[in-house]
């Protein structure tokens, strides 16, 4: 088949798995609500370079997705769709980029377009793909970063205008990276070249050594990189008084790496390792024919296995530990993988496999059992479930399926997946607590107030601004109060298991609940946040005496 028919079979696999509750599932954890708002804010006031949120400074990322976004908003309003929509373009971009660089790597147009679909039907690629944050724009650019790298390290090109465009592309790419997440975009491909320093000292079998001038040409790129980062760095330091600077680098990058945030707990060195096996899944047994590949000392097996290295070094010993933080090492993962397809040992595939089969197995179970508790108590929470359960079963049996080399069982497990995705998304949207809040609210508010429960999903669906604070203020014309919220922990989980009402994890205290007046209202849902069922007390303000 040809390469271009091989791309339209790429494009139209990641649309079936990439839209797919894109435009129902509501907006998720704490990240994507303020992505999107900042964006909203940052059109209303019109400042293209400082984002706000909730009428406040943001800086915990450049402006890049912001700016991804606001064309979409444009066109298609405040709507989940048009703040995923670049995401999902950069995902797709990826998969067009890692069978063209697959390509180029020398391999065969089957085996690229097999890294391609791998990397689109993978667990942290089918959460992030979707997700209004700014973790795909980096990847995509750091992919153009290692490609023009690779490109420039061919010795056999001499051609003065095809090394230029590739230099001009390298520190395009860096700078265009800086503007989406940060100085993450110009310490991966360093710290890559320099592990390729030290991979060449260890093996070196066909005499290679690309390396040290390849460290010079990305020392030569920062320069201009850094430039372009300025054109937004400096009037946002000016409009900001270096806030920008010192919050965005100082707290945001420096702080994080120092300790846990969110006082989450770190397990040093092991942990990426950990969790590795779970978000590669369902290729979780293609890991043995990459590592396989890690091991060998030809050049592009080498410089991807440089790459691969670099995330884990970066944030191995980072002291705040998410699973998606090593995505930027999952295109050469990929592409490693397929290069070496069945070259690893079969046993070895299949062990790690059923690792991640076995723990989306019991996660489906749990999910079906609970969807069965539930059906009584909420229909929407109940219907959620099964759709959870759905996609985990069939993440099991993807797993189980590319370990043993099965790819059409494979990827047709994968398309009950997405079938089990589009039903959780649609009905997470019906449970979603801050959704049912606003259409039982039934009307708009303009000083609205939260005690209690101060998620960012409030601003972006109630589209105002939020006074979050210990005390209602005298403007607030809507009040809500967190009345109880139950954790998806063991002690919940198990009196679920026995049919038993769940104990709530935190209630309102007696002075809070000393303001709800007679005529509030409660509604009850799942808060995306942080997976809790929470019940919200809301009212408005009583009209004074005689009108």
């Amino acid at each position: 088949m040809s390469d271009r028919r091989w791309l339209m079979v790429i494009l139209c696999a990641g649309l079936l798995i990439l839209l797919p509750g894109m435009f129902q599932l509501p907006l998720m954890d704490r990240d994507e609500p303020r992505f999107s708002r900042a964006a909203v804010e940052m059109i209303e006031r019109g400042d293209w370079a400082v984002p706000w949120f909730n009428g406040n400074f943001r800086f915990d990322k450049p402006p890049l997705t912001y700016w991804l976004m606001m064309p979409f908003l444009a066109a298609f309003g405040e709507t989940e769709a048009a703040v995923r929509m670049p995401t999902v373009l950069s995902a797709l971009a990826c998969a067009w980029l890692i069978f063209s660089f697959g390509k180029r790597l020398g391999h065969p147009a089957n085996r690229a377009a097999l890294a391609s679909l791998a990397w689109l039907t993978c667990l942290q690629v089918l959460i992030h793909g979707r997700t209004a944050v700014a973790d795909m724009h980096l990847i995509l650019m750091l992919i153009v970063t290692m490609r023009a790298l690779w490109e420039l390290a061919m010795e056999n090109r001499t051609d003065t205008i095809w090394r230029r465009k590739w230099f001009h592309i390298l520190w395009l790419s860096m700078g265009i990276g800086f503007l989406a997440k940060g100085p993450l975009a110009l310490a991966v491909p360093l710290v890559a070249l320099l592990c390729s320093l030290v991979l060449e000292k260890f093996g070196n079998k066909d005499g290679n050594a690309y390396a040290p001038k390849l460290l010079r040409h990305w020392a030569i790129a920062l320069l201009p990189s850094l430039a372009l980062v300025a054109l937004w760095g400096i009037p946002a330091l000016v409009a900001t008084q270096g806030l920008f600077y010192e919050v965005g680098i100082g707290t945001h990058v420096v702080d994080r790496g120092l300790e846990g945030f969110n006082e989450r707990k770190t397990i040093p060195v092991i942990y990426y390792f950990l969790v590795l096996p779970i978000f590669f899944a369902p290729w979780t047994g293609g890991l043995v024919d990459a590592l396989n590949a890690m091991r060998s000392r030809q050049t592009n097996d080498r410089y991807l296995a440089a790459w691969v290295i670099a995330p884990l070094l970066l944030f191995s010993g980072y002291a705040t530990q998410l699973p998606h933080y090593i995505l930027p090492a999952y295109p050469a993962l990929f592409l490693l993988l397929a290069g070496a397809w069945n070259r690893g040992s079969r046993k070895g595939k299949i062990s790690l496999a059923a690792m991640p089969s076995l723990l989306f197995f019991l996660l489906a179970l749990a999910a079906a059992w609970g969807a069965w508790q539930a059906r009584t108590f909420d229909a929407a929470l109940a219907r959620m479930l099964i759709g959870l359960a759905t996609f985990a079963l069939s993440l099991s049996v993807a797993s189980l399926c590319f370990g043993l080399s099965r790819l059409l069982a494979g990827f047709t497990a994968m398309f009950f997946a997405v079938v089990g995705y589009q039903w959780l998304a649609i009905h997470a949207s019906q449970a979603h607590v801050v959704k049912r809040l606003i259409a039982a609210a039934d009307t708009s508010f303009s000083a609205p107030a939260s005690i209690g429960y101060s998620e960012p999903s409030l601003v972006w669906y109630g589209s105002t601004q939020w006074t979050f604070a210990g005390n209602y203020p005298e403007s607030a014309d809507f009040h809500v109060l967190q009345g109880r919220r139950w954790r998806a922990d063991g002690k919940t989980l198990a009196a679920i298991w026995q049919g038993k009402s769940p104990t709530p994890t935190r209630t309102a205290d007696a002075e809070a609940m000393k303001l709800v007046p007679p005529h509030a209202a409660a509604v009850q849902g799942w808060s995306a946040a942080d997976s809790s069922w929470v019940e919200l007390l809301y009212w408005r303000k009583a009209p004074p005496a005689g009108n």
